[in-house]
Parts: C-alpha cells; sequence; structure tokens
C-alpha cells in the first residue's frame, strides 16, 4: 500500500487494525448525558444519517455562536446582547450532547473508523479555541494575557491528554473532566451571563476582594488544569517505568507544545508592539490553530501506530519570529504585519493537513467522509 504526505504505507496497514480503547467516569456522562444521546440515536437519527455529519453540525453551532460574540465584542472587552449569551450556551451543550451521539450512530449503523474518531477529536479541539474564545468575551477579559491564559489551560489539558493516549493506548477520562463537567460549567456561565448580565465577571471576587471575578476563574481553571496534567504524566509514567528512558523521551516529545506555549504567553506579555491590544483573537486563533494541528499530528501516529514529530516547520518558524518579535529584533516589518501573516500560514498549513488527511483516510478505509457505509451482510 503507497504512501500519503501524512499516512505512511506502514501506518495504512495499522490504520486499518486499529481498535479504539476508552472509559469514562463521570455520572454527569453515565447518567444524562449518555442515556440522552442514545435515545436520540434510537429514536430521532435515521439510519441515513453519517456520524460525522452529526460531529460537524454541533461544531458548526458553536462556530456560529462564535462568530455572533465576535461580531458584538470584537476585543474581547465589550457586553453583548442577552441572546448572544443564551444562544451561546444552547450551542455548546447541544454540541456536548452531539459528541456523544456521532459515536453511538456510528456503532448502530456500523461506521466507526479511525477516521470517524480523528475526525471526532479534531473537532473537539476546534472546540476548544472558539469556546476559549467565547468563554473570554463572555467574561469581559478583553485583550489581556487573561484571555490567552483561558485558552492555554484547556489547550494543555487537551494535549495532554492525547499525550497519555498515544503512550497509555486508552483514552481514560475521570470522574470530573473537560468533555463533561468543564463543558457544563461553560454553558451554566454562558446563561447564567444572560440572565444577570457580564458586569458581574470585573466585580471584585467575594474569595478575594483584590482580584475581579474573571482573574479567579482563570486562577481556578489553571491550578485544575496543572493538576490533570501531573495525573497525565503519572499515568505515562506508570506505563513507562519499566523503561525509564522510554519515559524520558516521552516527556521530550512534548517539549515543542511546551515551546508553543511558552512563546505564545511571552509574545502576549512582551510584545513591543503589545500586539494583544490590538489583535487579541487572531494572536488567540493563531496559538490555537497550531494547537490543534499538534493535535491531529499526535492523534494520526497513535492510530498508525508510529513515532510524531511535532517541531514542524510551521511551527519552528512562529517560535523563531515571534521570539525575535518580543526581542524588537525584526524592525523591517510592523509587528502586526507579522502576526497577520503568521495566522494566514497557520490557517493554511492547518487546512491543508485537515484535507490530505482526510482523502488519505477515506481511501485507506474505502469509506467516505459524510456518507454512510451500508452495513454489510
Amino acid at each position: 500500500m503507497a504512501g500519503g504526505k501524512y499516512v505512511s504505507a506502514r501506518g495504512a496497514e495499522r490504520v486499518l487494525e486499529y481498535k479504539y480503547s476508552g472509559s469514562d467516569a463521570s455520572m454527569l456522562y453515565n447518567y444524562i448525558i449518555s442515556p440522552l444521546a442514545q435515545r436520540i440515536v434510537d429514536g430521532v437519527f435515521p439510519a441515513w444519517l453519517a456520524p460525522n455529519t452529526i460531529t460537524i453540525t454541533g461544531l458548526g453551532l458553536v462556530a456560529t455562536s462564535h462568530v455572533f460574540m465576535a461580531y458584538y465584542a470584537p476585543s474581547l472587552d465589550a457586553p453583548a446582547p442577552a441572546w448572544v449569551y443564551a444562544f451561546a450556551a444552547f450551542a455548546l451543550a447541544t454540541y456536548q450532547v452531539l459528541d456523544v451521539t456521532d459515536g453511538k450512530q456510528a456503532r448502530k449503523t456500523g461506521n466507526s473508523s479511525p477516521l470517524g474518531l480523528l475526525f471526532d477529536h479534531g473537532c473537539d479541539a476546534v472546540n476548544c479555541v472558539l469556546s476559549a474564545c467565547t468563554m473570554a468575551s463572555t467574561m469581559l477579559m478583553g485583550p489581556t494575557y487573561m484571555s490567552m491564559g483561558l485558552l492555554l489551560c484547556p489547550a494543555c489539558v487537551f494535549f495532554m491528554a492525547t499525550w497519555e493516549e498515544y503512550y497509555t493506548g486508552t483514552l481514560a477520562l475521570g470522574a470530573i473532566n473537560g468533555p463533561n463537567e468543564g463543558l457544563a460549567i461553560m454553558y451554566f456561565i454562558y446563561g447564567m451571563t444572560a440572565v444577570t448580565g457580564p458586569a458581574f465577571w470585573t466585580q471584585p471576587s467575594v474569595v478575594i476582594p483584590s482580584i475581579p471575578n474573571n482573574l479567579l476563574f482563570l486562577i481556578v481553571t489553571a491550578l485544575g488544569a496543572v493538576g490533570q496534567i501531573l495525573v497525565n504524566v503519572w499515568n505515562v509514567y506508570t506505563t513507562l517505568k519499566a523503561k525509564p528512558l522510554d519515559f524520558v523521551n516521552a516527556l521530550a516529545g512534548a517539549l515543542p507544545f511546551l515551546a508553543l506555549v511558552a512563546v505564545s504567553a511571552l509574545w502576549v506579555g512582551l510584545s513591543p508592539y503589545d500586539v494583544v491590544q490590538y489583535h487579541p483573537r487572531m494572536l488567540m486563533w493563531t496559538t490555537g490553530l497550531m494547537f490543534c494541528k499538534m493535535v491531529m499530528h499526535m492523534m494520526l501516529a497513535h492510530l498508525c501506530d508510529e513515532p510524531y514529530w511535532l517541531l514542524r516547520k510551521s511551527l519552528a518558524a512562529m517560535l523563531v519570529v515571534a521570539g525575535l518579535a518580543v526581542g524588537g529584533l525584526v524592525p523591517f516589518v510592523h509587528e502586526g504585519t507579522l502576526a497577520y501573516a503568521f495566522f494566514v500560514l497557520t490557517l493554511i498549513v492547518y487546512l491543508h493537513m485537515v484535507f490530505h488527511v482526510i482523502v488519505e483516510m477515506t481511501t485507506i478505509l474505502k469509506i467516505k467522509v459524510f456518507t454512510v457505509k451500508p452495513k454489510t451482510a
């Protein structure tokens, strides 16, 4: 079998042999979301509806709420009409249910596949970026380090969960996790803000009066992220402890993502042009798309049972030029123009990967991405 741009010949053989392994200990998932999704699959969705169509529909709702919020609060610091927050709550809650429904629909129609898993994880990564921007707007975090921090926290948790899955071979979600309780907290906040208005988030916190509520939320989120990341690292360590060098290599493999997080934070905090003040969403999307691409590379390597390499040319270029920009060493171009250029570059390389991976995977698996394959007798 011939290899492609992203899936090698050996990887194609392993994709055909791939079997998913995962568990979810969340009570919210097991007693509410999963039963609801099953009822929808059994009583609402027809057998001809492709699972990936369900996934992309849910993501489309979240993207629509993101566009509404971007229109009313382009700089993440302006109040939006109450209906925008209400729609964001509806969109995210619907996405959460549909994100579970797609897998059940795949099993119902006999269309479970590695492509479906990759498509689902890819949409989850994009949702992470969309929802971070919408949440930052809801909390009036503005064009500041807080907005970027609100993106980096869930991105780190998502990446490290994917990293753990690569080395342990299974995606084990705890009793409290991001895809369930995390999203529920978010759409509860959207709903509350629709009723009370967003001013609450800039008021002094009752817990720590010296900081506003939005900063307190970010601190709690960051602490939760650190705790979850330590769990991920521990789980990989227990899997590889018989081979210490393999564990060291596993940690080293995550360094490019850590570099992305560091350079993004430094660009926001030390930019001579204060680029985040003028282009907050664009900067978040540049980092977010690079994160999405890294997650896809790692997930694809997991499906293909191959080594992964995250220090790609696009990331290396971003690390170098952003570092030079922070140091004021690129006087030949306006920093805002540089930021725009990197956003366009990141968008192009991400879409290039998405397109070619879908083409290669559908060819290998002999399926179509948005069409149900008839059950074999």
